[in-house]
C-alpha cells in the first residue's frame, strides 16, 4: 500500500489532502504526517481542512509558531481547493471513507484520483472510485497508519516537532490514553515518532485546559443524573 501511495504521488504534480468535518486530532495528525510525505517527494501540498475548528485549535497554533518563517499557508478553504484543483491534481482521503462527511464532497467529485486512509469501519456509502483504500478497522487511528506507511516510503522523513506531536495526539485520543485498540503496532508507531522529535511533555500541554473551562466541565458532573 506504502509503495503505491508513493508511485501514485510521484506522477501527480498537486496534492491535496483532505479529512472529515469538525477535524480531529487523528485527522489533522494524518494530515500533517501526509502533508510531510507529500513535502519530501517535492509536490505542492494543501490541506483542506476548517483550521479554526475548537478541537484542534492547539495543535494549529503550534503549527503557526513553529512555521512563523514559512510564507506558505499549508491550510486552505473548501473554495480555495476548488479553484487550485487542476488536471495534475490528486487528493488523499485521511480518517474518513464516507464521501457526505468529508471536508469538501465538491473537491471529491471533481478529482480522479483519489487514495483514502483510514481506520473506521466501511459502509454502503463508502468513497468506491478510490484508486488505492487503505481501510484498516484494526489500527488504533489513522495516525498510527500514516506513521506506519512514513517508515516504508521516506528514509528519515523531516517531521516537524508540532507534526509528530500532533499524530501522537492522535494516537493519544483515538485509544483513550492507550487504552481502547491499542496494540503493538500502535506502540510502535508512537516510538518512531519519539525518534522524529515527539515531545510528550508538549503533547501534554496540548491538553490543557484552562480554570475557567474547568470549572464548566466540574459543573455540567456536578449537576448530571444517572438515568435508569
Amino acid at each position: 500500500k506504502a509503495h503505491a501511495l508513493r508511485e501514485i504521488m510521484l506522477t501527480h504534480d498537486k496534492i491535496f489532502v483532505m479529512g472529515h468535518k469538525n477535524p480531529d486530532a487523528d485527522c489533522v495528525g494524518a494530515a500533517l504526517g501526509i502533508y510531510r510525505l507529500s513535502k519530501a517527494l517535492n509536490k505542492s501540498t494543501y490541506i483542506v481542512m476548517d483550521k479554526d475548528c475548537p478541537a484542534i485549535e492547539p495543535i494549529v497554533d503550534g503549527i503557526y509558531r513553529e512555521r512563523a518563517d514559512e510564507e506558505e499557508d499549508i491550510f486552505v478553504t473548501n473554495e480555495e481547493a476548488m479553484l487550485l484543483k487542476d488536471k495534475s491534481a490528486m487528493l488523499i482521503v485521511v480518517d474518513v471513507n464516507v464521501p457526505a462527511m468529508t471536508e469538501c464532497p465538491e473537491l471529491l467529485k471533481s478529482i480522479s484520483t483519489i487514495v483514502v486512509l483510514d481506520h473506521h469501519r466501511q459502509s454502503n456509502e463508502t468513497i468506491k472510485n478510490a484508486v488505492v483504500s487503505y481501510v484498516e478497522p484494526y489500527a488504533s487511528s489513522t495516525c498510527e497508519m500514516v506513521a506506519e506507511i512514513l517508515q516504508y516510503i521516506v528514509d528519515k522523513p523531516k517531521l516537524k516537532n508540532i507534526e509528530a506531536d500532533a499524530m501522537y495526539s492522535g494516537i493519544l485520543v483515538d485509544t483513550d490514553n492507550f487504552v481502547i485498540k491499542a496494540g503493538v503496532r500502535t506502540f510502535e508507531a508512537a516510538s518512531y515518532l519519539r525518534r522524529l522529535g515527539l515531545n510528550t511533555a508538549d503533547v501534554k500541554k496540548l491538553f490543557n485546559v484552562n480554570k475557567e473551562d474547568y470549572d464548566h466541565r466540574a459543573d455540567i458532573v456536578k449537576t448530571s443524573k444517572i438515568i435508569v
